[in-house]
């Protein structure tokens, strides 16, 4: 089923954790960079075994089934890293009728721990700018879904769950998906919070705690 959103916040970590925070998920990017181009190398090696000496072997769609996904379906953990680098082409030409290409590990770069920022597959990213991080998923079908479900997308979310907040840290995520821009009540449609952390989250259960002690009277 179709569901076209897109998701966006920035988030100021504790000055003590900033560096750390940066340096682990660009050890994790490295290590899934690492693990994509072995991969890409694994499976390359199959699809040229898989169509020798077969005419109009359909290397694209093998490469789907190994991926285990179907046409339009790209759910697969790595699906944008490997088919961009094994099938390199122009969106007009047929993949499906094209060789792979032979990955190398130029294609699959490692970032610098200083690194501004980090892709999260093919629609999302996650950027640096002193001791915030922005969190940004581009609007298309799924993509938000896509980006959490991604390796970076789970270690970014996992280590934000692992921050020791402070007063003056925390912040917001948000998004809006096409089932709730529908909503044609008071307030319908609008943008809504996805993930709340450190004081940004603390306002929060307070004030829904004050709610529900005065509806109580």
């Amino acid at each position: 089923m179709s569901k076209h959103g897109w998701e966006r916040g920035e988030i100021k970590l504790p000055s003590t954790e900033a560096v750390a925070f940066r340096h682990d998920l660009v050890n994790t990017y490295n290590q899934i960079q690492t693990r994509l181009f072995e991969r890409a190398v694994s499976i390359h090696t199959t699809l040229k075994a898989a169509g020798k000496g077969k005419r109009n072997f359909n290397y694209f769609e093998a490469f789907e089934k190994i991926m285990g996904v179907g046409s339009w379906d790209f759910s697969a953990d790595g699906w944008d890293e490997l088919s961009n680098v094994l099938f390199p082409y122009e969106a007009e030409v047929s993949r499906d009728k094209r060789k792979p290409s032979t990955p190398k590990k130029k294609d699959f770069k490692l970032a610098k721990l200083s690194a501004k920022g980090l892709p999260v597959g093919g629609e999302a990213g996650i950027t640096f700018k002193g001791s915030t991080v922005l969190w940004s998923v581009a609007e298309n079908n799924h993509s938000v879904d896509r980006a959490h479900d991604h390796a970076m997308g789970k270690a970014f979310f996992k280590r934000l769950s692992q921050v020791k907040w402070t007063n003056r840290s925390g912040g917001e995520i948000v998004g809006n998906d096409e089932y709730n821009q529908e909503g044609r009540e008071s307030g319908g449609g609008a943008n809504y919070v996805t993930n709340r952390y450190g004081k940004a989250d603390k306002q929060f259960k307070q004030s829904f705690a004050a709610v529900a002690s005065w509806r109580k009277f």
